[in-house]
């Protein structure tokens, strides 16, 4: 910490815990000190009340008016424009930072610190060995799961070097926090279990210490071969797997905690991916979370990954009838994704999105082209892999495409799209004629995405093409029950003439 902090006529010395005014002591008490402090040295952002409690009465319980009244005595010493409070969020210090006498300048944080993206750290893993393979191998686990965090669009992540100091450690996690300045930790153990390993890991909100998640992961049993790097890669890959969607509805449940019209353009793209964890892909889900988007890239323009998102979900939307596919329609999704590749070309996720979207449009060798670009910066983006089988599997290379999908699907198998995915696969399956795999993948969907209707008539092609009718008829009426509007028109749009005939035959006798 620093040795002091000057603004305007004041200076703030946190070893001598004394606020001096043009040179002479304030009278100031413990608390309202404490107060001070916090907000000086977090003066680049706003601090929410929720942290502002944990920082200045750690451990206790507080009613707000007593935050109140201490900013309220601060504000009669410095002046009242010295703390904003900003509306339904929190506070923030507003006076300039003086450099202090043999000290360089006080800068702000980075533009990307500004847009309040949650932050996370990964720290280093307690070994419970004293096997030195165990530690390696402990230490090339949480590199990987860094690494891995790091693609996971919407979150900072703190580099490896700034969490590995607190290796061997004991300092209480809100204080590892607070130092990190991070929202979510990620913290856990490596010990034997017979000729394995156990890894058990912790989502932890920082503010709070609550745990969010914990899992357990057994590795292989020649883990600690030489030259065993797969078994480590795959533990990382399952980890995510589950990590990745506790972390994004944890920092959705922050999100909500604030009062909407607040919510910056990180909030809004956060809002857009629980609408679809909420409802599925289903109508309501789909206008919600574009919606989102379009409120995330008007408040920032230049924000690639909302519109990269927002040019796929409409394209799909559109493509499954949800939408009126209209030439307007259109020019804003290429619109949409054109500015998603020229403002982030290097970010994978992005190029995911848009390659998808330029695909889906009917501009295939671009949209491939993006796709690979993709894959080229992150080999494990199982949405551009799944992206590129469909594209594959639209232009006549049915094998090909279903292998390519079936691949990303693998590599993420908790992932919030496996509903959609696994519709689509499943269609083209029974495009190549293997109906009893088409049907496995239909009722596959139907069970992680019950609300979205595409699986049920899937199912029901599946079925009216196996001869079993009856059946066929229960999962029409399924689909037609999840969504009121859907016509035969929808069905040739979705899935073809031949099965769009087939389902006019049944559909009569759907309730």
């Amino acid at each position: 910490m620093q040795e002091s902090y000057r603004f305007d006529r004041f200076e703030l010395r946190p070893s001598e815990r004394v606020l001096l005014v043009d040179g002479a002591p304030a009278a100031l008490g413990s608390r309202a000190f404490d107060l001070l402090l916090c907000l000086v040295t977090h003066h680049d952002r706003v601090l929410t009340k929720g942290e502002v409690l944990e920082q200045v009465w750690p451990g206790q319980v507080v009613e707000e008016n007593n935050l109140s009244v201490h900013v309220s005595a601060l504000r009669k010493i410095l002046g009242t424009g010295a703390i904003t409070t900003i509306s339904g969020r929190g506070y923030r210090f507003t006076l300039d930072l003086h450099p202090a006498p043999g000290t360089g300048p006080i800068t702000a944080q980075p533009a990307l610190e500004q847009l309040e993206r949650p932050t996370i750290a990964v720290l280093p893993l307690s070994v419970l060995s004293d096997d030195p393979r165990i530690g390696f191998f402990a230490q090339g686990l949480v590199e990987d799961v860094t690494a891995l965090l790091a693609r996971v669009p919407g979150f900072i992540l703190i580099a490896h070097a700034s969490s590995l100091v607190f290796r061997g450690q004991q300092a209480p996690l809100q204080d590892v926090a607070r130092q990190l300045g991070v929202r979510f930790l990620v913290q856990g153990s490596v010990r034997p279990k017979a000729d394995a390993l156990r890894v058990s890991l912790q989502l932890i909100e920082a503010a709070s210490a609550r745990i969010l998640w914990s899992a357990q992961f057994d590795s292989q049993a020649d883990s600690l071969a030489d030259g065993a790097v797969d078994a480590q890669e795959n533990i990382a890959r399952g980890i995510i797997s589950e990590l990745e969607p506790e972390l994004t509805r944890a920092e959705i449940a922050h999100i909500r905690r604030q009062r909407p019209e607040n919510l910056d353009a990180w909030a809004h793209y956060h809002e857009a991916v629980g609408a679809l964890a909420a409802q599925g892909w289903s109508a309501d889900g789909m206008a919600t979370a574009r919606a989102e988007l379009r409120r995330s890239t008007a408040l920032d323009p230049n924000f690639g990954l909302s519109h990269g998102h927002y040019a796929l979900l409409t394209i799909v939307a559109t493509n499954i009838g949800m939408v009126a596919d209209t030439a307007d329609l259109r020019a804003d999704v290429l619109a949409s994704a054109n500015s998603a590749i020229t403002l982030d070309d290097g970010s994978s996720e992005v190029l995911g999105y848009a390659g998808c979207a330029l695909c889906d449009l009917g501009h295939y060798k671009r949209g491939m082209d993006t796709l690979q670009q993709a894959l080229e910066l992150n080999p494990s983006n199982a949405q551009a892999h799944v992206a590129m089988g469909a594209a594959l599997a639209m232009n006549r290379k049915l094998d090909e495409g279903i292998e390519r999908m079936r691949y990303g699907m693998k590599i993420s198998p908790r992932d919030r799209r496996l509903g959609f995915w696994g519709w689509l696969l499943g269609r083209f399956l029974l495009r190549a004629d293997r109906v009893d795999e088409a049907l496995v993948e239909a009722r596959r969907s139907c069970r992680v995405d019950p609300r979205f209707h595409l699986p049920h008539l899937l199912q029901a092609a599946a079925l009216d093409r196996l001869g079993a009718t009856t059946d066929a008829i229960t999962a029409l009426s399924a689909a037609r029950q999840r969504r009121s509007q859907l016509s035969l028109n929808e069905v040739t749009l979705t899935h073809g003439r031949r099965i769009g005939e087939r389902i006019a035959l049944l559909w009569d006798r759907t309730g």
